[in-house]
C-alpha cells in the first residue's frame, strides 16, 4: 500500500473543485448568455453579472493555487488551456451583457 502525504491529496481535492467549478461557471455563462439573447427578463442581468464576477474572482483563486503546484503533466495544459478559454467566454459574456443593458 502506498503512502500519500497531504500535498498529493490537497491537489487532487482542488482540482476536483477545478473541475466541479469549469462546469457550473459554463452553466451560468449559458444562463447569461440566453438571457441576453432572449431578453425575457432584463433585471436579472445585474444579478448574473454580479454572480460571474464573483464566481469568475473564485475559479481565479483555484487556478493560481493549482499552479502553485507547477504541475506540468497533461492535467496541468487542461487546467490551463480550460481556463484560459473560459476566461475569454466570460469577457465576452460580460461585453454583451453590458452592451444590452
Amino acid at each position: 500500500m502506498k503512502n500519500y502525504d497531504l500535498k498529493h491529496i490537497a491537489f487532487h481535492v482542488l482540482v476536483g473543485l477545478y473541475f466541479i467549478w469549469l462546469l457550473l461557471f459554463c452553466i451560468l455563462l449559458s444562463i447569461a448568455i440566453n438571457n441576453v439573447l432572449e431578453s425575457k427578463t432584463p433585471d436579472i442581468a445585474g444579478l448574473l453579472l454580479l454572480w460571474i464576477s464573483l464566481n469568475f474572482v473564485m475559479g481565479t483563486l483555484l487556478f493560481v493555487v493549482i499552479q502553485l503546484f507547477r504541475n506540468r503533466s497533461l492535467l496541468g495544459r487542461v487546467i490551463l488551456y480550460s481556463y484560459g478559454g473560459l476566461t475569454v467566454a466570460a469577457v465576452i459574456t460580460v461585453f454583451l451583457i453590458m452592451n444590452k443593458v
